[in-house]
């Protein structure tokens, strides 16, 4: 739940300076200063390429061990923290009976200057064989009331609850809504290595991810609601995240069929690409940190935007320790264009050396902002 926010009209500089921070701060510019896109003509991406089936996640006991790190404690890590930024973030791909595919995220912010903090929730729905692309962004001054090991937070029409790998998902916007029950199906996997990283350009941050979740729930749009299941991907980052959201990032979170992941996470920083956290998950939950020299990622066209005016790369090819993956939005407009700030977040289909699902954010390519 939210505690009881600031006044928006007693307080109005306080407003101003959230919607700054927020802007400029919680995502600002991204990402991988790889080379521009070329405007080669999109490639159709397969709705057939999926997820593993759930029954299959956890055949290895490997995925079902106890992490070892002093860094990152679960589920108590799981609850809010005092530090300066922090978001729970999730993103599903998600099927139904008739075959049609959906991509979805929910995240809720925290962010904290001079004592005072400010809440966004978003929500997002893309329904991939409609071509059609839903979302919803809502802010706040006040603060999200803490619960030990656990969350419960409701903004407007988005609510999130949970803790210890089950979660329940609530999101809702003009159009559209879903409501999902999420079940970790193989172990977190600790970024950085131990869960924790110190930025070369400053600051600090604590980072895990529940990167195979199994997603069962409805979907609804417009006055059809269908019941729908798939696999989401889970990210909890918390700490001194000023100086990297400051310059942005590319993000990708690719779930592959044979059961691995792969998570990629690049900030530029003067213009030059920083790796500031990768990693590759194999089917037995064994997660191996990822070296610069160990991938390369090269968009292949871009898009501009007719709501905003900005230029996104899409669709990537992603090198990885010697396998090559072809990532390719489901749909241009996915961009989160009625958010403060502006960002794209995409589902996406992977084939190459293996098939499935990723989804993608691209935070700071567009410096307009949006209130609505």
């Amino acid at each position: 739940m939210l505690r009881p926010p600031v006044s928006l009209h007693q307080d109005g500089a306080s407003l101003s300076w959230l919607v700054e921070r927020m802007r400029s701060a919680l995502f600002a510019a991204p990402l991988a200063a790889l080379a521009l896109a070329c405007s080669s003509t999109p490639t159709t991406p397969s709705v057939d390429a999926g997820v593993t089936a759930p029954s299959t996640w956890n055949a290895h006991p490997n995925c079902r061990e106890p992490l070892d790190s002093s860094k990152v404690i679960l589920p108590r890590d799981d609850g809010q923290h005092a530090d300066d930024i922090e978001w729970w973030y999730w993103t599903g791909h998600l099927k139904a009976a008739d075959g049609r595919w959906f991509g979805v995220e929910e995240v809720f912010f925290r962010a904290k200057q001079m004592n005072a903090r400010g809440v966004m929730a978003h929500s997002a729905l893309t329904d991939i064989a409609g071509k059609r692309f839903f979302h919803r962004s809502n802010l706040v001054l006040g603060d999200l009331t803490a619960a030990p090991a656990s969350f419960d937070y409701e903004l407007a029409t988005q609510t999130v609850k949970g803790g210890a790998g089950h979660d329940v998902l609530h999101g809702e916007g003009d159009g559209y809504a879903f409501d999902l029950v999420l079940d970790e199906a193989k172990r977190p996997t600790l970024q950085h290595g131990t869960g924790y990283t110190d930025y070369v350009f400053g600051g600090y941050t604590y980072y895990y991810s529940r990167e195979r979740m199994s997603a069962a729930g409805t979907i609804t749009i417009g006055d059809e609601t269908v019941p729908v299941t798939g696999s989401a991907w889970f990210d909890h980052q918390y700490g001194d995240l000023g100086s990297a959201v400051n310059k942005g990032w590319d993000w990708f979170a690719l779930q592959l069929d044979d059961n691995r992941e792969i998570m990629i996470f690049v900030v530029r920083d003067a213009q030059t690409p920083v790796v500031v956290g990768a990693s590759y998950t194999d089917a037995t939950c064994t997660t191996t940190a990822l070296e610069p020299a160990d991938f390369e990622i090269v968009p292949q066209r871009s898009w501009k935007s007719a709501k905003t005016g900005c230029t996104y790369p899409l669709d990537w090819v992603v090198r990885v320790k010697g396998e090559t993956f072809v990532v390719t939005s489901v749909l241009d407009e996915q961009e989160l264009w009625k958010s403060t700030p502006i960002y794209w977040e995409g589902a996406a289909t992977v084939t190459g050396a293996s098939t499935g699902r990723a989804y993608v954010e691209l935070n700071g390519y567009c410096p307009a902002s949006s209130s609505n």
